[in-house]
């Protein structure tokens, strides 16, 4: 549970830089390490914050491409293309959402090259109807999530 503007600040704060030290967050917002510490906990006990992560920049890793990938998918296969997802089947995938619509699935992938995307479309193309949109520039990233006002 977020219970004031101080959580509200140490949340902006860590959703821009996780390893932030308590120490800093607590002279950003007034706070000793410790009782920002409680506050970190007391947010995680509640699930207001669910992890840590890290980001790696897929092109340094080989993954030249990025495409985002939907596709509509008929209940029958659906359950074939969550089991494949189970299995591993698309290592290039780094996400996956159900949505509404007429493509019922939005992914999206990192390939070394375009040849590597087509053999990822023809296997994706097994469970349902794939389109694809090749990501040229990625404008903004992780951004921070803030207060819900309405």
């Amino acid at each position: 549970m977020v219970k004031d503007d101080l959580d509200w600040k140490i949340l902006e704060l860590l959703q821009k830089n996780a390893r932030l030290p308590f120490a800093h967050i607590g002279r950003v917002v007034g706070l000793s390490p410790s009782a920002v510490a409680e506050r970190v906990q007391r947010m995680e006990d509640t699930e207001v914050i669910t992890g840590y992560t890290m980001q790696v920049n897929p092109a340094k890793l080989g993954w030249s491409l990025s495409a985002f990938i939907m596709m509509s998918v008929n209940r029958i296969n659906f359950q074939s293309f969550t089991d494949a997802l189970d299995a591993d089947a698309y290592p290039e995938m780094v996400e996956c959402t159900r949505v509404t619509g007429k493509d019922c699935l939005i992914m999206k992938f990192h390939v070394k090259d375009s040849k590597h995307l087509e053999e990822v479309i023809n296997r994706l193309a097994q469970h349902g109807d794939p389109t694809t949109l090749l990501i040229l520039n990625e404008l903004m990233k992780n951004g921070t999530i803030g207060r819900c006002t309405h």
